[in-house]
C-alpha cells in the first residue's frame, strides 16, 4: 500500500484561505439583494442547498465509510451540529434586523466566547494576554450594542450574539470530541437549520415557491458562501499555522462591510467602526501573541456562518 503525505505549502494555503474568507464575506451582500423572501425562506433554501452539496461531497470522499465522518462520539457530533444550526439561524435573523457590519463585527468576537466557555466547561487555561484581549473585545461589543439600544433597537445585535454563542458551543464540542474536522458538523448543522426553517415556515404560512432570483440567491448562499468557503478553508488549513489562519480569515470581516458599502451604500456608523476596530485589534493581537504558545499553534476555528 502506498501512503500519501501532504507536505505543507504556503503558496497553496494562503490563497485558499483568503478566497474562503471572500466567499464567507458575501453573505451580507447576497442577503441584501433578496427582494421578497422572508428570513425563514432564505434559511430553508440556504441550508437545504448546503445539505445537498455536502451530502454529495461526503459520499464521494467517504464512499461506504460514510458513518466514519462522525468521529468518536455521535452524541457530541449531534450537539455540535445543533449548536451550529442555531448559529446559522440566528445569523440570518441578525442580517434582517441590523446592519451587515454590526452583525459581522459581533460575530468576530466568537473566539473570545469560545475561550471563556473552554475555561468553564473543559477547564482550559486562559492566558493573561487572552484575558486582556477578551476585555478589549467586550468593550468593543459594549460600544456597538449600547448605541443600538440607545436608539431603541438591538434585536439584530442580540441575534448576532446568539450566533457567536452557537458557534462557540459548536467549537467546544469539537474540542471535547478531539477533532478539528468541521465538515461533519456543518453537515449536521445544515440538517438542523433546514428542519427548523421548515417548521417556522409552516407556522408562519410562508410559501415554498420563491421568485427565481430570490431562490438563486438563497441557494447560492448555501453552495458558494458557506459550502465552497469551508471546503477551501479546510483544504488550505493543513498548509498554514494557526496564527496565519486566524489573520487570513479576517478577510471575511473586512471584505463583508466593504462589499455592502461599495455596492449598496450601506456604511457602518462611527460607533460601529470604533467597536469593530477594538474587536479586530484584539483578534490580531491574540493571534500574534498566542502564536508562540502550544495552544496558539494547534487550534484555530473561524466563526463563519
Amino acid at each position: 500500500m502506498i501512503s500519501t503525505i501532504v507536505v505543507p505549502n504556503r503558496r497553496v494555503g494562503v490563497p485558499l484561505v483568503m478566497i474562503a474568507g471572500i466567499c464567507w464575506s458575501t453573505s451580507g451582500l447576497i442577503y441584501r439583494l433578496i427582494e421578497e423572501a422572508s428570513p425563514w425562506q432564505v434559511l430553508f433554501y440556504r441550508s437545504l442547498a448546503l445539505f445537498l452539496m455536502l451530502a454529495i461531497w461526503l459520499c464521494i470522499n467517504y464512499h461506504k465509510n460514510f458513518s466514519r465522518i462522525f468521529s468518536n462520539s455521535i452524541g457530541l457530533s449531534l450537539t455540535g451540529g445543533a449548536c451550529l444550526g442555531v448559529a446559522f439561524t440566528t445569523y440570518i435573523l441578525s442580517l434582517e434586523y441590523t446592519s451587515v457590519p454590526n452583525a459581522m463585527f459581533i460575530l468576530a468576537a466568537a473566539p473570545f466566547v469560545t475561550a471563556l466557555l473552554g475555561r468553564i466547561i473543559l477547564g482550559e487555561k486562559i492566558t493573561v494576554i487572552t484575558w486582556l484581549c477578551m476585555i478589549v473585545s467586550a468593550i468593543g461589543l459594549g460600544v456597538m450594542v449600547w448605541e443600538e439600544f440607545s436608539l431603541g433597537k438591538g434585536l439584530g445585535e442580540f441575534f448576532a450574539l446568539c450566533a457567536a454563542l452557537g458557534f462557540s458551543c459548536m467549537t467546544i464540542t469539537l474540542r471535547a470530541n478531539h477533532t478539528n474536522d468541521l465538515l461533519p458538523t456543518i453537515f449536521l448543522a445544515s440538517i438542523t437549520a433546514t428542519i427548523f426553517a421548515f417548521i417556522m415556515m409552516i407556522i408562519r404560512s410562508d410559501v415554498f415557491i420563491l421568485q427565481t432570483m430570490d431562490w438563486i440567491y438563497s441557494s447560492g448562499m448555501g453552495i458558494f458562501q458557506i459550502g465552497l468557503g469551508f471546503l477551501l478553508f479546510t483544504s488550505g488549513a493543513r498548509h498554514l499555522k494557526a496564527v496565519e489562519l486566524t489573520l487570513l480569515s479576517l478577510t471575511e470581516i473586512i471584505a463583508g462591510p466593504l462589499l455592502v458599502w461599495i455596492f449598496l451604500d450601506e456604511s457602518p456608523t462611527k460607533t460601529a467602526l470604533s467597536g469593530g476596530a477594538l474587536i479586530l485589534g484584539a483578534i490580531v493581537v491574540l493571534a500574534l501573541m498566542g502564536s508562540n504558545t502550544k495552544e496558539g499553534k494547534s487550534r484555530v476555528l473561524d466563526s463563519s456562518v
